[in-house]
């Protein structure tokens, strides 16, 4: 029998007493202002200087004390509305400036640290500790090499390395390594290593996650590689031994790296595998790209991830245990009462659950509502359940401040405040308000009863969730899915009360997994057919943030109670994301006779999308990547679904080098294609698919080999391939691959135009002025020949192209020290103004000259976590 035990609060609890009028909206002012303040530091493009930063937090933070001491003098110092206005118009300033300064403080914290730009490409030593878990790369190797390996770690010591004045070395790194040692790397151990690092630097592309924000947002300030060697990697451990783990994280870390490797060893199927590793340690890494875009398109990547339900499903089940043999003792029931004792196991058993899964910010936000939640229920105290949510979202940007950039974290207190203000039934939300509560099952009545209300909310939730998370899923990832409500029916309770709890229970009675991966696998049967439906996923263009926000704002109030002649009018505001308009599009379908192009950013490589009124063309696709995976699936295909690009009518490959064909499957898996033009040897892999569909999913195209002479038009635009010839082509065997490069020129109603030139190099270049009058190679812009190579742009082809502008697509600090800075010289000197990837990320262009030059995608989306754009080119 529980006991009632009335206890006076502490004093630090008083705050948690129910709030009302006056107090109520202090404490949604405060935290919206924090919020707010969080917010718009991240959107600066350059931090303040540390005296404003440390300015800001005194000022702020003496203006929340004063508001605090204020408020709790109480009424009799003027009680009048102009005194309630101005203490919440001074507490949200003040929060807000409180939270500006303290973010942009830590920020500097990490942006003091920098890689010394005298030391890119040089060999150092340091002392390193693995942080995280240790990532397996699988990508084709040569028989005999080392495994591959991705790996976070802390310096411990810099051996022979001086910083740059007025700035601190990295303090983190991220590193790729080819390991030597006969054992896997583990977390927690300690090594010296030979690396060589630059600094954090992604590419820049619409409608792509930049590499440095995900940096940044680890602390990593420089990444690299290990370099090979066996004398590259030296144990550097406590008493010399490697196997150092000298902190609790390191050791969690271990443990989860230990348990990965158990399910790895007991289930073969790496589909299965990596699921239940995902679920038990939160390693989603352990998941194929292609499981992703399966889960993706079904709309059900959240069931195998450690998501808040999953954090709160235990949570629950500690509590229930907890109560049933708390009550078994009446010493411990005069101690503590049960309710009590199970509510704190409960948020110690969430919260051990969060941490060894890597404390993603749904498990923050899950272990925050309980432990606030069961505060409130020992205080009997009951806040709106919008405060809740608001503090709960303040303290996980309080504990990380970068987590308000995070997908997750909308998509996670987006969901939770529609079931909170639903009132829906939901183990995340009540958790906390009776653990342990069981549901009535006597007889076959009862149970068909529990069934019938458990599906009934479970298709409630659903709905409200589906219906709220729809467009910021479309602004986030810009596509959603249209089959989510279904596969969520069956997903949810099979991932969540059957795979996930067998997951767990693994970690001690491995034969769990044995039936979880079999559980597994039979769901993945049913998910694979879902997504391979025609309809299963809506997608839209990247839409202006004024329209994100108008649409999430919204689907939340369509999801929210009431009558529904009220709430109908919110969906006006849903159409313009639905169907957005061409001139609110990041690159808009130009008018008939004119074109738009934009020259990616796919590091060494080329991929340049060009659109008119009613079709579309991509020149080359990125290269394949050594670490696994391809600029095809990373770049180009969320760059066409940002631009609204759907199909292609042509996919044009200007030769078989791997940093111009390398990410070709993954653009013809992704999207349709209707003709591929190309160079290619009959031979190549693309080239060889019987009709219909092929054994890899890919489907059949029509193949058209590029020759000089081929034109088309379309919607008044003029496509012209200008080489190889035929003779070329017949003469294969004894040219070089870039020799036989496609060459592209594109020409609008009004004169302005393209030349796309691939990989050609002098001879070639000769060649086309030799067959061609000057007039056919003259353009307005040159994406530069074999990315800015010596071994091309000859004075005279520039002379004969006459270009206003060009556009060099390279990696930065690649290997082949492109572009040439003679090369890059002879532009200048024609007064040819000159754009590099590297520093400009993803290129855009319009025929029509209404934004007069290219603009540079990096330059305006830059924020704090960007390295600031190179003023010339490299």
């Amino acid at each position: 029998m529980a006991m009632a035990v009335a206890v006076a609060p502490p004093l630090g609890l008083r705050a948690l007493q129910a709030p009302s009028g006056l107090g109520l909206w202090l404490w949604v002012v405060a935290c919206l202002g924090w919020l707010l303040g969080v917010a718009w530091q991240w959107q600066s493009v350059n931090l303040a200087p540390a005296a404003w930063l440390l300015g800001s937090v005194l000022l702020g933070g003496w203006g929340v004390v004063a508001v605090a001491w204020l408020e709790w003098r109480g009424p009799g110092h003027g009680s009048g509305p102009g005194r309630r206005l101005a203490l919440l118009l001074v507490l949200g300033l003040a929060a807000a400036v409180l939270a500006w300064g303290s973010t942009g403080w830590r920020a500097s914290q990490v942006l003091a640290q920098r890689w010394p730009e005298r030391l890119q490409g040089r060999d150092v030593w340091a002392v390193l500790r693995l942080e995280g878990l240790p990532q397996p790369l699988a990508p084709v190797r040569s028989q005999g090499a080392p495994p591959r390996w991705r790996l976070d770690a802390a310096v411990l010591r810099w051996e022979g390395v001086q910083p740059e004045p007025g700035w601190r070395l990295p303090e983190h790194v991220s590193l790729y390594a080819d390991w030597p040692a006969p054992q896997a790397p583990r977390a927690g151990q300690t090594w010296r290593m030979r690396l060589r690092l630059h600094a954090p630097d992604g590419l820049s592309n619409p409608g792509v996650n930049s590499g440095t924000r995900a940096s940044f947002g680890r602390g990593v300030r420089a990444l690299g590689q290990l370099r090979p060697g066996a004398d590259s990697l030296q144990p550097a451990g406590e008493g010399g031994s490697e196997d150092d783990a000298p902190g609790w994280q390191d050791r969690i870390d271990r443990w989860r790296q230990g348990v990965r490797e158990a399910i790895l060893q007991r289930v073969p199927s790496a589909r299965e595998a990596g699921v239940l590793t995902g679920l038990a340690v939160g390693d989603q890494a352990a998941i194929a790209s292609g499981d992703w875009e399966v889960l993706r398109r079904t709309g059900v990547a959240h069931a195998v991830s450690i998501s808040g339900a999953h954090v709160a499903m235990l949570g629950s089940l500690c509590a229930a245990l907890t109560r049933r043999l708390w009550s078994r003792s009446s010493r411990l029931c005069h101690w503590l009462p049960a309710p009590t004792a199970a509510l704190w196991v409960a948020v110690l058993g969430a919260a051990a659950y969060a941490l060894a899964s890597g404390g993603g910010v749904p498990a923050q936000r899950t272990v925050w509502t309980m432990a606030l939640m069961s505060a409130l229920r020992l205080l009997g105290s009951a806040w709106p359940w919008p405060l809740v949510w608001l503090l709960c979202a303040t303290l996980v940007t309080v504990w990380d401040p970068f987590a308000l950039m995070q997908a997750g974290f909308w998509l996670s207190f987006v969901a939770v405040a529609v079931l909170m203000s639903a009132g829906a039934r939901s183990m995340e939300v009540g958790v906390a308000g009776d653990p342990g509560q069981s549901a009535n099952l006597h007889g076959v009545h009862g149970v068909w009863h529990w069934l019938r209300g458990e599906a009934m909310a479970l298709w409630h939730t659903q709905r409200l969730v589906s219906l709220a998370l729809m467009p910021l899923s479309l602004v986030c990832f810009q596509q959603v899915s249209l089959v989510g409500m279904v596969a969520n029916l069956v997903a949810v309770p099979i991932f969540g009360a059957l795979i996930t709890p067998l997951a767990l229970a693994g970690t001690v009675f491995p034969q769990a997994w044995d039936l979880a991966a079999a559980c597994t696998g039979l769901a993945f049967q049913g998910l694979q057919w879902l997504s391979d439906l025609p309809v299963a996923v809506w997608a839209t263009p990247r839409p202006p943030l004024w329209v994100a926000i108008a649409a999430v704002l919204a689907a939340f109030a369509l999801a929210l109670p009431g009558p529904w002649r009220w709430r109908s009018l919110a969906l006006p505001f849903l159409v313009p994301l639905l169907c957005l308009p061409e001139p609110w599009r990041v690159l808009p379908q130009p008018a008939s006779g004119q074109f738009a192009a934009i020259a990616m950013d796919v590091g060494q490589g080329t991929s340049v999308l060009v659109r008119t009124a009613q079709h579309s063309l991509l020149f080359d696709t990125g290269a394949s990547l050594p670490a696994g995976g391809d600029m095809g699936a990373r770049v180009v295909l969320p760059v066409l679904q940002a631009l609204g690009v759907r199909r292609l009518d042509t996919l044009l490959i200007s030769h078989q080098d791997n940093d111009h064909v390398g990410g070709a499957l993954s653009v013809v898996r992704g999207v349709p294609v209707d003709v591929l033009r190309s160079s290619l040897p009959q031979e190549h892999p693309l080239l060889h698919r019987p009709p219909g569909k092929a054994p890899d999913g890919a489907p059949a195209l029509p193949h058209q080999p590029c020759v000089a002479g081929q034109a088309w038009t379309w919607d008044g635009v003029r496509f012209e391939v200008l080489h190889p010839t035929q003779a070329d082509l017949q003469s294969r065997q004894s040219l070089s691959t870039n020799a036989l490069s496609c060459v592209l020129r594109v020409q609008a109603a009004g004169g302005q135009s393209l030349l796309l030139t691939g990989d050609i190099e002098a001879p070639q270049e000769q060649a086309l002025l030799a067959r061609l009058p000057a007039e056919r190679l003259r353009s307005t812009v040159l994406v530069v020949p074999h990315h800015g190579s010596r071994t091309s742009s000859t004075p005279a082809f520039l002379a004969a192209v006459q270009a206003q502008e060009a556009v060099i697509q390279a990696g930065r600090r690649n290997r082949y020290g492109h572009p040439s800075p003679p090369i890059v010289a002879r532009y200048a000197a024609l007064g040819v103004h000159v754009d590099a990837t590297p520093a400009c990320g993803a290129w855009l262009w319009q025929s029509d000259g209404r934004w007069g030059q290219g603009r540079c995608w990096r330059a305006q989306t830059r924020r704090l976590w960007d390295e600031a754009p190179a003023t010339e080119v490299p």
